[in-house]
């Protein structure tokens, strides 16, 4: 019966430790900003307006602050969002919700990018979304570009 019991708190602990704990106090901005240092890729990045996030971010409650940056390379395709959501359940609805946004702008996009910029597919193909506690991320970038921006924010995000 002992042992039993300490089997059992040893499977509760080890799987408490499994979970990281994120700070739930940085603005989207600020975060932006260290990411496109952390890809050092060269590129500028410009904000999205507020036209895009009307269009496709609007209907979405589980966020209170965002910032989506794109590459000024027209010829380029690269995209991050960064949000932010005011609880847990929120943010694993909106990593759904960013999830959907990928699969709409592959499902979309994917025939006018081929026509124009058929190397980009690859980004397009590799795009992620990852969540950081109450932050949830996307990347439509290289896959080292974006295993970088989330090695930073992994880094920048831990308590």
């Amino acid at each position: 019966m002992k042992s039993i019991f300490c089997i059992i708190l040893c499977l509760i602990c080890l799987s408490s430790c499994q979970r990281k704990a994120y700070t739930d106090t940085a603005e989207c901005k600020s975060l932006g900003d260290g990411i496109i240092s952390a890809i050092d890729d060269g590129q500028e990045y410009l904000d999205h307006d507020g036209t895009h996030t009307k269009l496709y971010f609007e209907d979405i409650e589980e966020y209170d602050d965002c910032r989506i940056m794109y590459s000024a390379d027209t010829n380029d395709i690269n995209e991050i969002g960064i949000f932010h959501a005011p609880s847990a359940k929120m943010a694993a609805e909106l990593e759904e919700s960013c999830r959907e946004y990928i699969s709409d702008v592959k499902e979309d996009s994917r025939s006018f990018i081929a026509s124009y910029a058929p190397e980009e597919l690859t980004k397009l193909d590799g795009a992620q979304v990852r969540r950081f506690g109450s932050y949830v991320v996307y990347t439509v970038l290289p896959s080292d570009k974006a295993e970088s921006v989330f090695s930073h924010l992994e880094h920048t995000l831990a308590k």
